[in-house]
């Protein structure tokens, strides 16, 4: 919104303000022309003009996008400035799909006291009958118009393609845009973001820099042969330095948009999905899509392109419900157990993630496999239970070594403090699990846990896995290489292993 300063020191009784819309900047129908008829109006009528309320190269399909009647609407519920709004005609209050729109936001004008004046219309805004019978037809002509327009343009645009001729937005990594005149000879290559400037003259598509189609190669080559991913790919990328058309850092979806992208094959196609007069977007059917193959020469083989299309096909692959079931059976078959890492390890199954897409989590998936054990979600609580607990005893630990007089440091490894810039303790929760194969409960300290640290100290948790028991202390080399184990019975047996409190393994050391 713009107001206009100056005003007399003697407020008029006739106070309005101005909106003007454009939808284009090609357009003749100007703002400027649209406001120098709206002063005439108000001088005509004795009416000042307050504020002027404008959106420049918006459509008028929907509310979304144009600030300046937003904003007009706000100040007529908001504020007192102004008792009448002056528009060019009912077009520019906008073209509206939904006609009862239109009125709606006209209604919440006069709700709050202010009129809605068309100033180059022949009727007068007075709630007659006659009035609102013309104000109705004017809308759904205004509507009608960008339907109209719509069709008509999509027809052209779909000549245009089939003439291999390219629309607008940019040419893609490793092309360029070409200008032709109206004969179709090559006038020059195109700057970035630039316009063609008489309307006779075409665009075409030409292979880019030699070192960017290099590049484009090298990612189908990457991808459809030696099987790297599209985050990879860009990573690798970035890692490289290589700019992208944007110059903005390389992303996974911009990978992938190249993969499928048939004008490297030489291509144009048009109509993949639509979104006319500002409806929801959807995906055409490829019997709507609308193609020019071989409309310039491609700068990547035909063998590589479908390569790449067959690769992201097998990726992309729909599981049936019946191969996930079956796929988690053969692992259960194949280890005597089943997890996410197991799922995950082996080249024949696609990763966890799907399964929790699938079938809302990984224990709702065993269950319906029919894989034997409790999938009740007591697993799941029991790990968010250990990681809140771990989190509690992290701090406790902390407060010992303090209060033994020592000092302590964070490492880079989570859950592992330094005391006295000289001994490595990593903090666990110790869990109990059921001996599937004995039938007895026992608590284990996988093998691999014994790296980083000198000591590892345990909170050891009932068999319920509910609360703490007790604490334990072991150092790196009672592992041995193997993982470490116990019972009840073998439990009392280390009494000088395990203690009734935290606060006994970190007492004062006597000077």
């Amino acid at each position: 919104m713009t107001s206009m300063h100056g005003l007399p020191s003697e407020i008029p009784l006739r106070r309005a303000a101005a909106y003007v819309r454009m939808s284009t900047e090609k357009q003749t129908y100007s703002t400027a022309n649209q406001m120098q008829r709206i002063k005439e109006y108000a001088a005509e009528h004795d009416i000042t003009i307050v504020a002027v309320y404008e959106d420049s190269g918006k459509s008028g399909l929907t509310m979304r996008g144009r600030p300046g009647l937003q904003q007009l609407l706000a100040d007529v519920q908001t504020k007192d400035d102004f008792t009448s709004i002056l528009v060019y005609d009912v077009s520019r209050w906008g073209r509206f799909q939904d006609v009862d729109e239109s009125a709606h936001y006209e209604y919440i004008c006069r709700l709050n006291g202010v009129q809605v004046t068309y100033c180059t219309e022949s009727f007068s805004n007075d709630d007659s009958p006659y009035t609102s019978i013309i104000k109705a037809m004017k809308r759904i002509a205004a509507a009608d118009y960008s339907r109209e327009l719509s069709s008509k343009v999509f027809v052209a645009q779909c000549r245009i393609i089939r003439m291999g001729y390219k629309l607008g937005g940019m040419a893609g990594y490793g092309l360029r845009r070409a200008l032709l005149d109206a004969d179709g000879k090559f006038l020059r290559l195109m700057e970035k973001g630039e316009w063609k400037a008489v309307q006779t003259h075409r665009v075409v598509l030409v292979p880019g820099p030699k070192e960017e189609i290099e590049v484009v190669n090298l990612i189908f080559k990457w991808y459809a042969a030696d099987q790297i991913g599209d985050r990879r790919i860009a990573a690798v990328l970035n890692e490289q330095n290589v700019a992208s058309e944007s110059g903005r850092p390389w992303t996974g979806a911009l990978i992938r948009g190249m993969l499928r992208n048939e004008k490297y094959i030489g291509n144009l196609v048009f109509n993949k999905g639509s979104y006319k007069l500002k409806k929801t977007a959807v995906r055409n059917p490829p019997h709507l899509w609308v193609r020019c193959d071989g409309a310039f020469p491609p700068i990547v083989p035909l063998e590589l392109f479908h390569a790449a299309r067959a690769e992201r096909c097998d990726r992309n692959y729909r599981y049936t419900t019946e191969e996930l079931m079956a796929t988690l059976q053969r692992i259960y078959r194949e280890h005597g157990r089943i997890t996410s890492g197991l799922i995950d390890r082996d080249s024949e199954a696609p990763a966890c993630q799907l399964f929790n897409r699938r079938f809302g989590s990984l224990y709702k998936a065993y269950e319906l496999a029919g894989i034997p054990g409790d999938f009740n979600g007591q697993a799941l609580a029991t790990r968010i239970r250990t990681l809140s607990l771990k989190a509690i005893i992290v701090d406790q630990v902390k407060a010992a070594i303090a209060l033994a007089g020592a000092s302590w440091t964070e490492t880079e490894i989570p859950h592992t403090l330094r005391i006295n810039d000289s001994v490595t303790v990593s903090i666990r929760v110790i869990r109990c699990a059921v001996d599937k194969r004995w039938g007895y409960v026992r608590w284990r300290i996988n093998k691999r846990l014994a790296t980083g640290f000198d000591f590892l100290f345990g909170a050891v948790l009932d068999e319920r896995n509910e609360k703490i028991e007790r604490y334990m202390l072991l150092s790196a080399a009672d592992f041995q290489d193997r993982d470490i184990s116990f019972t009840d019975l073998t439990r009392e047996s280390m009494p000088q292993i395990f203690r009734p409190k935290l606060e006994d393994f970190f007492q004062p050391v006597a000077h």
